[in-house]
């Protein structure tokens, strides 16, 4: 199967378990199963996809200045609003005079969270008009950062690794037995911690 924004590959996997890049069947099909399935499972332990696809997403302000968009955006193409709560944002707002997008700072490649009506421009956010602001884009982040993709291959290889260990316990009493928790890996926790939301958003 193909994987679809997988947060790793099946040859990195293969790599980390010792068993080369080449076509392993059915190795390789179970691997990207898992890397699909632990892909999505970081999304929803973040809280946000790290990977891109456009969007038009319409939501409700509730503050004049500042808007927490609804999700992380690569790149905002345009906001319009509904000034006259017509039930149709209409009116374009331009990002040179009107807004400023907001992105964190602290991390690099950081995608856009939030945006800033600027003092200078002639227009605010219509606060409790329904649906009264529309953003056009690109959702989530234009690259993988590479802590998720390192939290991917882990989570990946332990997971592969369960096939083979029917109570999900390994080892012997003689070289000591690890449980594989049905959880994150703990490093893998770690990793992820600064993505999630809440935690280091802007």
């Amino acid at each position: 199967m193909a994987v679809v924004n997988g947060y790793t590959t099946a040859e990195s996997i293969q790599n980390a378990l010792g068993l080369g890049t080449a076509t392993l069947t059915p190795d390789t099909a179970e691997i990207e199963a898992v890397i699909g399935a632990v892909s999505r499972t970081i999304d929803d332990y973040c809280g946000r996809f790290f990977y891109s696809t456009p969007g038009t997403v319409l939501f409700t302000a509730d503050d004049y200045l500042v808007a927490k968009l609804p999700g992380d955006w690569s790149a905002i193409t345009s906001i319009t609003i509904d000034e006259t709560n017509s039930g149709t944002p209409s009116v374009v707002l331009s990002a040179s005079t009107d807004y400023r997008p907001i992105k964190n700072l602290d991390f690099e490649g950081w995608p856009y969270t939030s945006i800033q009506i600027t003092s200078y421009g002639g227009h605010s956010l219509p606060v409790g008009i329904t649906e009264g602001v529309k953003i056009i884009g690109t959702r989530g982040w234009s690259s993988t950062p590479l802590a998720v993709q390192q939290a991917a291959l882990l989570q990946s290889v332990r997971v592969h690794a369960r096939r083979a260990v029917p109570f999900g316990v390994a080892g012997s009493p003689e070289g000591g037995i690890v449980r594989l928790l049905s959880r994150l890996d703990p490093d893998v926790e770690l990793m992820l911690r600064p993505y999630r939301v809440g935690i280091a958003t802007a």
